[in-house]
């Protein structure tokens, strides 16, 4: 299957199965997060992967009675920093430096450019990057899943204050910013025949 005869087969799951996904699948899922492109390619977020059907349902009293949350096979959270560091920005040239082998002095000018831009930020600005980040790797969790097959239905409607109590995100200085459960889609989803509408090539494209 293509990637557009995928994406014409994927829709925002409204209703799952009871089936589980296989391990294989959710790691494939991870893989493509891990793998998303990011600005100067920091990944200022964490993928939290939930598979306790006590903490699904922990989450249901904050995403606004979607019952999805709770009866998909696996709750994938995204969550993003809410702060960005020095130290951040260090680790991540350290991990440059060692992926491409490269000495860290050698990577000094990009550092600097790196801190010149995201240090400057106020925190809300920052937050704010860090958040739209997580949207870019969500585009390449969607696409890897409607390719191999695999319901979806990403969420920004919830309470994120309460979903962040829910999984213990405030005490390691994250906060949600999507929340996309996956598994199988059922055969009663009154949602999944309905014709995709998205808008024309004609109102989408501009040339110039």
């Amino acid at each position: 299957m293509s990637v557009i005869d995928a994406l014409n087969w994927r829709y925002a799951v409204k209703k799952f199965s009871g089936n589980t996904l296989k391990k294989q699948q959710i790691n494939g899922l991870i893989e493509s997060v891990r793998l998303a492109p990011s600005a100067y390619g920091i990944q200022p977020y964490q993928l939290i992967v939930v598979s306790d059907p006590d903490v699904k349902k922990a989450c249901l009293p904050h995403s606004y009675g979607q019952d999805k949350v709770s009866n998909c096979s696996q709750l994938l959270v995204l969550a993003h920093k809410k702060h960005i560091t020095k130290d951040d920005i260090s680790s991540y040239i350290e991990s440059v430096s060692k992926e491409q082998n490269k000495p860290v002095n050698t990577l000094s000018d990009y550092q600097k450019q790196i801190e010149a831009d995201l240090l400057t930020l106020a925190p809300e600005q920052q937050s704010n990057w860090a958040q739209q980040q997580c949207y870019i790797a969500l585009g390449t969790l969607l696409t890897h899943a409607a390719v191999s097959k695999i319901d979806a239905c990403p969420m920004t409607g919830f309470d994120v204050d309460g979903i962040n109590n829910a999984l213990g995100l405030n005490d390691i200085g994250l906060s949600a910013a999507v929340l996309c459960p996956v598994g199988i889609r059922s055969k009663h989803d009154h949602a999944a025949n309905r014709p995709k509408t998205r808008l024309s090539y004609h109102d989408l494209v501009v040339s110039l």
